[in-house]
């Protein structure tokens, strides 16, 4: 669901970065005195984690002409709290936008704003309003889907808003919008099967991260065991799977620009800003990887594939290093917190 430039105005490009900064700013402030030293190691972990299983994409159910990937908002929201989560997922964004030209770079407060904190902080909610303090399985499993759900489509929902207020749509906002929503709510049940899969895997080997514990309780995994297990499980994502992942155009995509499934089809934003033209064109000049790969020295080369798997296991230890150092710069000044 990353956002390109041709999606906004450069108005909206500043005021929602604007909004996103500010936003991390606040929480970060908020976390400055509570943010644990114990979180900073399975925050670094899970953040690799993200950003190598968002490199996997899975043709969509029932709409063989897209496909959609692993967001990981509601996931990393139930785990840390929306607050830690939005720093963990906005880390990703940065990497990839950065590093892998994934996203307009004048559209990088968008896709912060839409993937890491909307779906996070509506997913999170919506999650301990079903799920309660101590759920039963089936009741997690529940409220796990329908926040990503709700997650996922409240952050799909803001893409043909900007597009709008910025004044680039060739077709009604309601058709956008209702074909956003249809395809990132099927989207968004992949990502919550997704989501139940990995934390049911935490609560089997070590439940104290998704939940207080009584001292009796049975012996669990050390946290080393899993910070082994979730690298193990990142260098898969992002230096396998990543190279069978899906070839046809995400979920955003196959909404307003491309569709395999229908030649005919005409994009549905038009863009005529020479400035967010030449913006593309640095970013891809100075992007190190873009489209995780290396850039091909002809016209006729095509890049290996191991290049893919390359990008995904450095985009993740990049991403695990930029998570670790911010946690660390939240919690300068103050005193270690057990």
């Amino acid at each position: 669901m990353h956002m390109m430039n041709e999606l906004i105005s450069v108005p909206v490009a500043a005021g929602t970065f604007a909004v996103s900064a500010g936003w991390i700013a606040v929480i970060s402030r908020k976390l400055h005195k509570t943010l644990k030293n114990a979180d900073y190691a399975l925050m670094g972990v899970l953040g690799a984690f993200v950003f190598a299983a968002q490199m996997v994409n899975i043709q969509l159910p029932l709409m063989p002409g897209t496909s959609c990937h692993f967001v990981g908002a509601v996931m990393l929201a139930i785990i840390f709290g929306p607050h830690v989560g939005a720093i963990v997922l906005s880390s990703v964004v940065v990497v990839q936008c950065l590093i892998f030209q994934d996203g307009g770079i004048l559209a990088l407060g968008c896709n912060i704003l839409n993937m890491a904190i909307i779906p996070g902080y509506t997913g999170y909610f919506l999650y301990r309003l079903i799920a309660n303090d101590n759920p039963g399985r089936l009741r997690f499993y529940l409220a796990v889907i329908a926040a990503c759900i709700t997650g996922l489509m409240a952050g799909a929902a803001m893409v043909p808003l900007q597009a709008e207020i910025s004044g680039v749509l060739s077709i009604p906002l309601s058709g956008f919008m209702l074909t956003m929503l249809g395809v990132h709510f099927l989207a968004g049940i992949v990502e919550g099967l997704m989501t139940a899969a990995v934390l049911a895997y935490l609560m089997e080997v070590r439940p104290a991260i998704l939940m207080p514990q009584p001292e009796n309780s049975r012996r669990a995994m050390s946290m080393r065991g899993v910070y082994i297990s979730m690298a193990l499980l990142t260098l898969i994502a992002g230096g396998l799977l990543s190279l069978a992942a899906s070839d046809k155009p995400d979920g955003l995509e196959w909404s307003y620009a491309e569709r395999p499934d229908n030649p005919d089809f005409e994009p549905v934003v038009k863009n005529d800003s020479k400035l967010i033209e030449n913006v593309d064109r640095l970013h891809g000049e100075y992007a190190p990887m873009p489209d995780y790969t290396i850039r091909a020295s002809s016209a006729n080369e095509t890049a290996s594939g191991a290049w893919t798997s390359f990008a995904g296991v450095a985009g993740a230890f990049v991403t695990m290093l930029l998570v670790w150092l911010l946690a660390k710069l939240i919690r300068s000044d103050t005193k270690n917190i057990v």
